[in-house]
């Protein structure tokens, strides 16, 4: 009986939270439109059913309040008293008092006095509170009387239809996420390993039936994938439903008239991004209103509509979700900005010089830019504004700003929709791959050693009409250098920031599913995590926040820039030779630089790809090159032959383990002088390697 007792409970906590935010909207709502009998309805239904619960589960004191609130509405309703300001500040404060006392009925405790908002609900159903009605209220009040819009038939059109729902814990919802994920990493695998199926065996029956099967068992779990995925979607307006109240409060507290416009409450995102977005929002609206949005006696002055407009704006963008704050108040002035930011000692008068306009509005979210003072037109905004920035760099997501001098300021966060799965862009460095979640990525360039400039020991990036600060990924994980003049920037955002990632290339883009490195190597600052990929092999996922970090510590170093065609030459001592050894395996590359580079006498560089290759004997003096066979994109036999048309004419060694390829014409013809087969002894690789120089020095 106690466990159907505490089932019934935890049903009517439930049920009258919803119904509680609910009334809050509906409320602030009413005030607007008044004579609308089908929301008046509504909020009298959400009362009486509050009531009702309450009454059979023994909850006397919320029985009480909401019995007297509840006759109030139904006098409403009846067109026997009218919708006025002081009625509704009564309402909201029943509103609020039902709140505190489902709290303590959560807690087991009782520390909510109701005799205060008892007593002013009996006043306001008496009509003693009411202030005296106006001709035109009257009329309202007769004319909803007279226009039978009460009818039984009228109020059974909007009854709330039975939802089919059931309740399940998160943890479970969590849990199936987590073998979808699984799921869709053999998916990937499946689809690879057919995939070399048929290369190989093209036009197999068996294997066009395996290709078939493993196309529709994609289909199947992306589909699962989704449907799971909205199990844990919640709509947005669960975190938007709480805002007209606040805007409204806020408005009669500032004595502004202000128009909050919500748009989009329909969008569905994953529960635990809902959680994390209502403090950040929170905290921008409330700087709309407070500072965004100028007084009804300065907008009038500046010609603009007495009521201001806020509008709060959410919508699916790929797998983004895109939530706007807009308002046409008076706006943010970067110059003004600046200013305030050098007075502060937030930046030096040098670097506000430098700043784009962009970067002027970022100010706002640096710690401590307006809390010294109370916020003034000055700054505009800024109370809180770092815990907005804390918010979205949690959840990977953007934050933008546009702002015109007294037409106002719109924040633009995009945000992934979950964190479980998320689309990757995969770029190679230094013969390593790692994923960088899409949702950070803003674009992608190509571009030349020569484009890098300097300034202040950082290297920067001219993009278009902004300076980009530039990070080499290769640096920042002390991964051994390359050598192509060519490169990509990957560019980043998170929060307000931007700047560029310096990789090799660019792999493509790939759904990954994000797994935990444990407690050993969860702290590891710039790695989020790791994935599992379609061939088997984990690939490590960059945390852009920590990178961002570590390339800010980083010693500033000016830079040398290579000149065209200049070499790097490193003095002779004996019989010392430089060897370029290319392999695209980071193991095979490790441990043939331990045997050769243990030897004292040769000093290896570590290249990953042809490309590289061929720019590496352009900036350096080398001996010796010892390259792999079975590359992609460019493989050792197209080395050989673009190095020998480059001008390279030292020793060119290959090895490889497979011993199909030893076909000494095939050689020879594309200019590599030996080849050996894997595994290798040191003795055969240093005989090998003295054998050739030996043929060269002659």
């Amino acid at each position: 009986m106690d466990n159907e007792m505490g089932d019934l409970i935890q049903d009517f906590l439930i049920e009258t939270e919803e119904l509680i935010e609910q009334l809050d909207q509906d409320l602030v709502e009413l005030e607007q439109r008044k004579d609308d009998l089908d929301l008046l309805n509504k909020i009298f239904r959400a009362a009486h059913t509050i009531k009702g619960s309450s009454s059979f589960l023994g909850f006397d004191k919320l029985t009480e309040v909401t019995h007297v609130a509840e006759e109030i509405l139904n006098k409403l309703r009846k067109g026997d008293m009218v919708v006025t300001t002081e009625v509704m500040d009564v309402l909201l404060e029943f509103v609020d008092c039902v709140r505190k006392i489902v709290e303590d009925i959560k807690n087991g405790s009782d520390t909510t006095d109701t005799t205060e908002i008892v007593k002013k609900l009996k006043l306001v159903n008496e009509g003693k509170a009411l202030k005296k009605e106006s001709q035109s209220d009257v009329k309202k009040a007769e004319k909803s009387k007279t226009t039978g819009k009460n009818e039984p038939s009228q109020i059974s059109k909007v009854t709330k239809a039975i939802e089919q729902t059931i309740r399940v814990d998160v943890s479970r919802l969590d849990t199936l996420m987590n073998l979808v994920g699984e799921l869709v990493l053999s998916r990937n695998r499946i689809a690879q390993i057919s995939t070399e199926f048929e290369k190989k065996f093209d036009g197999d029956f068996l294997v066009e039936q395996l290709l078939e099967t493993s196309s529709h068992l994609g289909l199947i779990t992306t589909e699962l994938q989704l449907a799971v995925m909205k199990t844990r979607m919640v709509p947005i307006g669960k975190v938007f439903n709480k805002f007209p109240r606040m805007v409204r409060d806020l408005c009669r507290e500032l004595n502004k008239e202000i128009d909050l416009v919500i748009s989009g409450e329909d969008t569905e995102l994953d529960k635990s991004v809902v959680e994390e977005i209502g403090d950040p929002l929170i905290h921008m609206l409330r700087n709309a209103v407070d500072h965004g949005i100028e007084p009804p006696d300065v907008r009038l002055k500046k010609g603009k509509p007495e009521k201001g407009t806020v509008h709060l704006t959410a919508y699916h963008e790929g797998n983004h979700i895109v939530i706007e704050i807009r308002d046409d108040g008076r706006g943010m002035d970067p110059e003004k900005l600046k200013k305030k930011a050098v007075e502060k000692g937030i930046i030096t008068p040098e670097e506000a010089k430098t700043l784009s306009k962009e970067e002027a509005l970022a100010l706002i979210f640096r710690p401590g830019f307006s809390t010294a003072e109370k916020v003034t037109g000055v700054s505009g905004r800024g109370v809180g504004m770092d815990v907005v920035k804390t918010n979205v760099e949690k959840l990977n997501g953007i934050i933008q700003i546009d702002s015109e001098i007294d037409k106002g300021t719109t924040f633009r966060m995009k945000l992934p929709l979950t964190l479980a799965i998320i689309q990757a862009l995969l770029v190679e460095v230094s013969g390593e791959i790692f994923a960088v979640p899409i949702v950070s990525v803003i674009e992608t360039v190509k571009i030349d050693e020569n484009e890098i400039h300097n300034f202040e020991g950082r290297e920067v990036l001219k993009l278009r009409e902004s300076v980009l600060s530039l990070v080499r990924i290769n640096e920042v994980f002390e991964l051994e250098p390359t050598f192509s003049n060519e490169m990509y920037v990957v560019v980043v955002a998170l929060a307000e920031k931007r700047v560029g990632f310096i990789v090799d290339r660019l792999i493509g883009q790939e759904e990954i599913v994000i797994k935990s490195l444990g407690e050993y190597l969860g702290g590891t600052v710039g790695i989020a995590g790791a994935t599992i990929m379609g061939d088997g092999t984990v690939r490590l996922i960059l945390d852009v926040a920590g990178i961002m970090d570590i390339a800010s510590k980083m010693p500033r170093i000016p830079r040398a820039r290579k000149g065209k065609g200049s070499k790097t030459t490193v003095p002779e001592t004996g019989n010392r030779i430089r060897l370029m050894l290319v392999d695209d395996s980071a193991t095979d590359r490790k441990i043939m630089k331990r045997l050769l580079g243990g030897t004292g006498w040769i000093e290896v560089i570590e290249i990953t790809n042809g490309k590289d290759a061929i720019a590496a004997v352009r900036n350096f003096d080398v001996d010796m090159v010892i390259t792999d066979i079975f590359m992609p994109e460019m493989d050792g036999f197209e080395l050989a032959r673009s190095l020998r048309e480059a001008g390279y004419n030292g020793p060119i060694l290959a090895i490889s383990s497979r011993g199909e390829v030893n076909d000494s014409k095939k050689f020879s013809a594309y200019g590599i002088d030996a080849f050996l087969t894997k595994p290798v002894s040191l003795d055969d690789i240093l005989n090998k390697i003295n054998e050739l120089n030996s043929i060269y020095k002659k």
